[in-house]
């Protein structure tokens, strides 16, 4: 019996890595098609959102939010990550807009300090090290790109990100309700659209906005199921690492846009740390089981 659980286990955990993984891979379209859309950031947010809404509340089989201390705090964060991620690839490179929000591991580290007092270790200063050489090395490709405000608007997102993981620890909290709550109240930035000198109504932005919008609400789908597999978090962060490795990958395919070798050096750094830093921090976990 205990072979045949481990098979079913190891079966259920390859198949929620690939459900991440496919998560990571849709998501990964999201800063090209930001690019491609002709309209303001805030009309992108605003016509994303509605999408996505709609993918949500169909998902939840309800269209009323729930609210709690822990839904507001994740909403919080879904509603500044998504919203500043869109600005922030208006500003730099689709490169830079989703590697500097994957140092978000690095903002959970410290917060786990200084708010819990759990106090990291050598493979977690290490591995904020690694990725904040990275971080350094994004910025200084950056410079003289006119790119700066841009990757201070995307380092940001690792802040807001982290609110995202710290609201998943509050009781009776479901990353379903917080998620599509943030998304509700982007959808406050359509009051834009009648200002937004860009707005038009031309097949590429409306094409554009559906394909977000699906995007964002199928990536979640997806992960959701890959997670309710029980598949090893130390796993899921690993494999969904896929996401920063093809954004920008689409758009120097479609878009011809090249970060700079700092950049995708930086860039290479930050994957590198928080892969190796899930891995070891996973194994360290298993020897004290």
């Amino acid at each position: 019996m205990s072979g045949t659980h481990s098979v079913t286990s190891g079966t259920q955990g390859a198949r929620g890595a690939l459900l991440v993984m496919l998560a990571g891979v849709v998501w990964s379209f999201a800063g090209l098609l930001a690019k491609w859309v002709p309209w303001s950031a805030w009309s992108i947010i605003g016509g994303r959102a509605l999408v996505a809404v709609l993918f949500f509340g169909l998902a939840r089989r309800s269209f009323v939010p729930r609210f709690s201390g822990g839904v507001w705090l994740g909403a919080l964060g879904v509603m500044l990550t998504s919203s500043l991620f869109i600005l922030a690839n208006k500003l730099t490179s689709a490169a830079n807009a989703i590697v500097l929000q994957y140092a978000m591991p690095i903002v959970v580290i410290f917060a786990s300090w200084l708010f819990y007092r759990q106090k990291p270790g050598r493979i977690d200063l290490l591995a904020s090290a690694i990725a904040l050489a990275g971080i350094l090395l994004c910025f200084l490709g950056g410079l003289g790109r006119g790119s700066l405000p841009g990757d201070l608007v995307a380092l940001s997102t690792a802040f807001t990100f982290a609110l995202v993981f710290f609201a998943a620890r509050f009781p009776d909290t479901d990353p379903m309700d917080y998620t599509y709550l943030g998304t509700l109240l982007n959808c406050l930035f359509l009051l834009y659209v009648p200002f937004d000198p860009q707005f038009s109504l031309g097949a590429s932005g409306l094409v554009g906005i559906l394909l977000m919008g699906l995007c964002l609400g199928g990536g979640y789908i997806l992960f959701s199921a890959g997670m309710r597999t029980r598949v090893h978090p130390v796993t899921a962060s690993i494999v969904a690492n896929v996401e920063p490795v093809l954004n920008p990958l689409w758009a120097f395919l479609f878009l011809r846009e090249n970060p700079g070798t700092l950049s995708l050096l930086g860039a290479a750094l930050v994957i590198l740390s928080v892969s190796v830093y899930a891995l070891l921090k996973g194994r360290s976990r298993q020897a004290a089981e």
